[in-house]
């Protein structure tokens, strides 16, 4: 069955965020945060040392502020934040990402050494997400999850030869028998530092895809599935006005059916798809070349997951 564009089914993201938002109570959305600046007031507090606490985008405060005082109606960005705890000589990078209704919903948390295997640093982030997920419903949890990393952190460094009551490589050895396909949407991608991150980390994850940049930004992943978590944990604890997985396909890995055979891209890219004769950011992204790229790749069912729509070659979206 061929696919179909409607004309008029274009999809207006403005209009999409603010239908969205109609749905969200800004009252308890001031309210989320307000414990949201306490709560990082009082981390800044303890840990006050040069180098504990950094905040990447300290104008984020403001833009909070401005709003839970009804001085501004546009959603603030998320806080993003790292804390670098250090334990035994062993330093950790608490990477945060809270978003705009924490308490209520959980934050991304990342922790990352460079000490640390990939399957130590899997088992250590697993774990802690299972503990912030037992935490009751609604109330602060960043500093509960730092008391539970001060206290079993330096457990995940027992060298591979050891016994551990982890048992974390039999953890991982099981999670390494899927293969992964993460389809990520953004509001927008233009940071060039973030976009340089991306590419950086999918070397570093040995994952293949590619990344769109522009509004919407789009990124698709693919690879074991403790590297593509890993991968997506790192990318989201980024500063991001909205980032999410909108679909996420596993295959179970066999000698009959190894890795590689379900990889739809060779190496990672950053590719561009520009409707508009210039490259500013106004410009229109070609649709009808990215639903092509997609069919090439043989992955065209994705398209309706992004865009609600069935996609034709040779659509510019306006």
């Amino acid at each position: 069955m061929s696919s179909t564009w409607d004309d008029d089914g274009f999809l207006d993201f403005k209009e999409l965020e603010d239908q969205m938002a109609q749905f969200v109570d800004k009252s308890e959305l001031e309210e989320m945060l307000s414990i949201q600046l306490e709560e990082v007031e009082m981390l800044q507090s303890m840990f006050s040392n040069p180098g504990e606490f950094e905040i990447y985008d300290r104008s984020v405060i403001i833009d909070i502020n401005d709003f839970v005082k009804g001085k501004c109606n546009v959603l603030p960005p998320r806080f993003d934040f790292t804390i670098n705890l250090v334990l035994d000589e062993k330093k950790l990078e608490v990477c945060v990402n809270l978003p705009l209704d924490y308490p209520a919903d959980e934050p991304d948390i990342f922790v990352r050494n460079d000490s640390l295997t990939r399957t130590q640093q899997h088992a250590l982030n697993s774990d802690l997400a299972k503990y912030i997920s037992s935490l009751n419903k609604g109330e602060i949890c960043i500093y509960p999850a730092i008391a539970w990393l001060q206290e079993h952190a330096l457990s995940y460094f027992i060298s591979p030869g050891k016994s551990s009551k982890l048992n974390t490589t039999s953890r991982i050895t099981d999670v390494n028998k899927h293969f992964s396909r993460y389809w990520i949407y953004s509001h927008h991608i233009y940071s060039k530092i973030k976009r340089r991150c991306i590419m950086d980390l999918s070397q570093e994850y040995n994952v293949t895809g590619f990344c769109l940049p522009g509004r919407p930004g789009i990124i698709c992943v693919e690879g074991w599935e403790s590297d593509c978590s890993e991968w997506w944990q790192r990318v989201r604890c980024m500063n991001w006005k909205k980032i999410m997985c909108k679909k996420k396909e596993e295959k179970r890995i066999t000698e009959e059916a190894p890795l590689e055979s379900f990889r739809k891209f060779t190496g990672f890219q950053e590719i561009s798809f520009d409707g508009g004769k210039n490259k500013m950011r106004e410009s229109h992204m070609d649709m009808g070349e990215f639903y092509k790229y997609l069919s090439d790749h043989e992955c065209s069912y994705v398209f309706r997951d992004y865009f609600g729509v069935d996609g034709k070659v040779g659509t510019i979206v306006q």
